[in-house]
């Protein structure tokens, strides 16, 4: 009977024993479950290839219960959040808020926008955005359909701009022989007596003279509002189709006549909508989608060269088109079957296709390594169960790290991370599953072409044994040269990095700089989301964007303040002091507050004296409501009435009272700008507005996940990063180095966070996911390394000079599978770097960052630390020999160990057989 590499053979009951034990039983239970796997995998090689495809053809149907979730506030913030629940709260007494388009018009060639010419352009606009029609779902859509009213009988809502003071009728402004004197005489209160101010709508570098009055502007826009009665759009979301498409026809009808403008007007006009925007995000994403049939081409040719050898009846190149063909059924079955349970698929699950790419393909290699171990075993069949039975047990340690890893960010709520990791724990389940059955399957026979003496590609070529293997120079013949990658990793580097104290000095000093620099960044890392950055760069949309932050200082972002649950008519002032509130708010964009009360008040003060209380400074309460009735609906009173009709809510009783109201304002853009400003800013108001009133504004939805950004974080990677000390510690038997495996995670996971703000990259619900993913395949990068250092003693010169040694072993031993793992996973995401979408190039970066931070620490830093502080080998570890170790004189002359009738390999084999029996 086989012993376990780590079996406790020489008594004593202390703890460390006991893990042994308890480690060894679990490694040689692990063994024993892969042996009885592979025994039925090659006895019945066929049968198994046709169960999975079948499985792979079942789960593929999943398709059928596909449903996609496109919608970023449904994605990227939390679902129970404050913000949401305040949301659920508006949506319900005042349904969705108007859709908002802005018509920009600019000024080439210095042309002023004040001027009568400019003007009459700008009318021009007006009129023919007012005409554009097109056609959904057979009915014939106009700006008359979609516009937005304060009742369903009312008419639409007036566009807002300069074009106000003259009601934006071209005939009252052809009359007008001196707008701009219109403009300066005219009080803007008394032809928009709320909202925002004049220069909310002709641009921050309006020129003024010494008095005031204004001279010059190079932008002006038209704000229109479209009805928002959402409904659910496939491939798109909750969003109304008719105000959507006509949206799109607009923002690029404005844009086909932007070069004919500027010919006859020297101006032009730059549309900006939202679901412009997310068109433009959209289409990126789907032009992005065939990068992924690049990755796999990518992966194909790497995983054919690194199955390769020297001649083509030892080589298994074949075999790295069916690994990741097994892969490509592993992903698309993990799609179907979180389809089947309800998993709404997003933008961020698409990058998973690159990820088990990478990961899966890393079994593969493992898997084949161990068979090439096995060469002395007779016949193939027993070669291929010893193959995977002895690399199951590393095969199953890197699955499950990667599923802990998974199963920890899907306790999370923000949605895009959770549903990603549902899809990723399937899919790391099912590539284990692919890998270990249908690959193993082609594999058993493509060992036996390789018996038939066939060659790899064409399997029906026979191949002569004698051109069919490579011979050494000195003689001996292995089944193929080890490539260049394992000479440079498993020989020269240990050399390089272990062989002297100033190698083990430099990596110390650069992995202290590392580290260094990553808690540095970690300081000046900033939380933001921003949709925009969704949008590809070139797109045409980005000059309507770029027109808007230039001219009008940035995105200002409407907000309300909500009141319920008061008494109207007695808490007047409640409302008033809302509004005195938000002027005083740094936060608040100046003159931006809109207040309904205190318009109903002077109104009531101007037309209605009798009914005010003087002395109270308030309206007569008994008077309150019929008062208000008459504000809010005659057709005689002030144009501020009008606007104030969406702002409050009537009893569905029918009685004279409120159920709810609201005061409008903006808020400053620069709120948007950083994480830590929108948390500041919502928690200021949310402070000064806290009695019977609360603030509410659609951006709240995504700052609520900004205060749970850190702690997310924090909690996933403490969780994972404690269940894979445990995990690990348990199956190497060995607490020591399970401790030295998380400082390694740790250390990837602050150098990466911190290294963020270098690769422009910021924290947020997509970055944030690739932080989770890190401590899964960081372990991968490390743990056998760690394994590989116990698995041999040295008794050759003093504990130091043991402990380099057998680091040194490790690197050989293991060294190059955790190169080429780094190199797969790399290869497989190497598409995404020439990505346009957001969501492909933060993944890019992000993984740029894992794969070398991970290879750095855990294949350069691991050893050195080993070197010093290692703990003792198992005790029933075997005596490293000088073959397997790369600092050994007669590491590069097998032909110097050899035994008078024997040949180097079967000195070699005597070892192999011995060190790992």
């Amino acid at each position: 009977m086989e012993k376990s590499p780590h079996k406790e053979t020489e008594g004593g009951g202390g703890c460390k024993d006991r893990l042994e034990r308890l480690s060894a039983a679990v490694h040689t239970g692990t063994e024993k479950l892969f042996e009885k796997v592979s025994t039925v995998v090659v006895n019945h090689p066929g049968v198994t290839i046709a169960i999975c495809v079948v499985f792979a053809a079942a789960m593929a149907q999943g398709i059928w219960f596909y449903d996609e979730e496109v919608s970023s506030d449904k994605l990227f913030t939390p679902q129970d959040s404050q913000a949401f629940n305040d949301e659920t709260w508006v949506i319900d007494r005042f349904g969705n808020d108007a859709r908002t388009v802005f018509l920009q018009t600019l000024g080439t060639e210095g042309t002023n926008m004040l001027t009568k010419a400019s003007l009459l352009y700008m009318q021009e606009m007006h009129e023919w955005f007012l005409s554009q029609s097109l056609i959904v779902d057979g009915e014939d859509v106009t700006y008359n359909v979609v516009c937005a009213r304060y009742t369903k009988d009312d008419d639409c809502k007036s566009p807002v701009s300069v074009l106000s003071y003259w009601q934006h009728n071209r005939t009252l402004l052809e009359a007008d022989p001196n707008p701009l004197s219109t403009i300066n005489s005219v009080d803007w209160r008394d032809i928009e007596p709320s909202g925002p101010p004049l220069s909310y709508y002709v641009g921050s570098d309006a020129v003024r003279d010494a008095s005031g009055a204004l001279v010059s502007t190079r932008a002006t826009r038209i704000i229109y509002n479209l009805k928002n009665e959402k409904e659910d759009i496939s491939g798109v979301g909750n969003d109304d189709p008719q105000s959507r498409y006509f949206e799109i026809l607009v923002a690029e009808k404005s844009a086909d006549r932007r070069s004919a403008d500027r010919q006859a007007h020297k101006a032009a006009s730059f549309i900006l909508t939202t679901a412009e925007e997310e068109e433009a995000g959209n289409e990126a994403v789907t032009a992005d989608v065939g990068k992924l049939i690049i990755g796999y081409v990518l992966m194909l040719f790497y995983a054919s060269f690194i199955l390769s050898r020297g001649r083509a009846k030892y080589s298994h190149s074949l075999l790295g088109v069916v690994s990741v063909a097994a892969v490509g059924a592993a992903t698309f079955s993990a799609y179907g079957f979180c389809w089947y349970i309800g998993v709404k698929f997003n933008s961020v699950v698409q990058v998973l296709v690159l990820v088990l790419l990478g990961v899966g393909i890393d079994d593969t290699f493992v898997i084949m390594d161990s068979w090439w171990d096995c060469s002395e075993i007779p016949t193939m069949k027993e070669r291929m169960i010893a193959a995977l039975k002895h690399a199951g047990p590393a095969v199953t340690i890197t699955s499950v790290t990667d599923l802990i890893a998974f199963l920890a960010g899907s306790s999370t709520e923000l949605p895009a991370l959770r549903d990603f990791c549902y899809y990723a724990t399937f899919g790391i389940l099912f590539v284990f599953f692919f890998q270990c059955t249908f690959v193993v399957a082609f594999a058993y026979l493509d060992s036996v072409r390789q018996e038939r003496g066939r060659s790899d590609i064409l399997c029906c070529v026979p191949v002569d044994d004698e051109t069919g293997v490579c011979v050494k120079k000195d003689g001996s013949w292995t089944e193929g040269e080890k490539g260049i990658q394992n000479r440079i990793v498993g020989t020269h580097m240990p050399r390089l990095v272990l062989g002297t104290l100033v190698g083990k000095v430099v990596v110390i000093l650069i992995s202290c700089l590392l580290f260094g620099l990553g808690i540095y960044g970690c300081t000046k890392v900033k939380m933001n989301f921003n949709q925009e950055w969704f949008i590809p760069d070139g797109d045409a949309i980005e000059d309507a964007m770029d027109v808007r932050d230039t001219y009008f200082n940035g995105q200002s972002l409407p907000a309300n303040v909500y009141f319920s649950d008061i008494n109207y008519p007695q808490e007047q002032d409640t409302v008033l002091n809302a509004g005195s509130v938000l002027r005083k708010n740094i936060w608040v964009t100046q003159n931006s507050t809109s207040s309904w009360m205190e318009d109903f008040q002077q109104w009531v003060k101007k037309e209605h004296v009798a009914d005010w209380d003087q002395s109270a400074g308030r309206i007569v309460p008994s008077q309150f409501y019929r008062l208000l009735r008459v504000f809010a609906s005659t057709a005689t009173g002030p144009r501020s009435a009008w606007q104030h009709i969406d702002n409050i809510r009537w009893s569905s009783n029918g009685s004279d009272s409120l159920v709810a109201s609201r005061v409008g304002f903006l808020i400053v853009g620069q709120a948007a700008g950083d994480g830590q400003d929108a948390i500041d800013c919502m928690d200021n108001l949310r402070a000064e507005l806290s009695g019977s009133e609360f603030p509410w504004a659609f951006m709240f939805l995504f700052w609520e996940s900004y205060k749970l950004m850190v702690p997310e974080i924090t909690q996933n990677v403490a969780i994972a990063g404690s269940c894979v000390f445990v995990l690990v510690s348990l199956m190497i038997a060995n607490i020591q180095l399970g401790l030295l495996v998380a400082l390694i995670i740790g250390f990837v996971d602050v150098c990466m966070i911190g290294f963020m703000p270098f690769i422009g990259v910021e924290l947020n619900g997509v970055s944030v996911i690739c932080i989770v993913l890190a401590v899964g395949l960081s372990v991968d990068y490390s743990v056998h390394i760690a394994g590989a250092f116990l698995h041999v003693k040295c008794e050759d010169g003093d504990e130091h000079s043991g402990r380099t040694q057998r680091a040194a072993f490790a690197l050989w031993k293991m060294g190059p599978a955790v190169v080429n793992g780094g190199t797969s996973t790399f290869i497989a995401i190497l598409p995404a770097a020439f990505a346009v979408s957001y969501v492909f190039k933060v993944f890019f970066r992000m993984f740029a960052l894992i794969i070398f931070f991970g290879q750095w620490f855990g294949v350069f830093l691991l050893p050195v630390v080993l070197s010093f502080v290692g703990p003792d080998a198992y005790l029933t570890a075997p005596e490293l020999k000088p073959r397997e170790n790369p600092l050994h004189p007669e590491h590069d002359d097998p032909v110097a160990t050899t035994t008078k009738g024997t040949t180097p390999v079967d000195v070699e084999m005597a070892e192999v057989s011995e060190a790992h029996p």
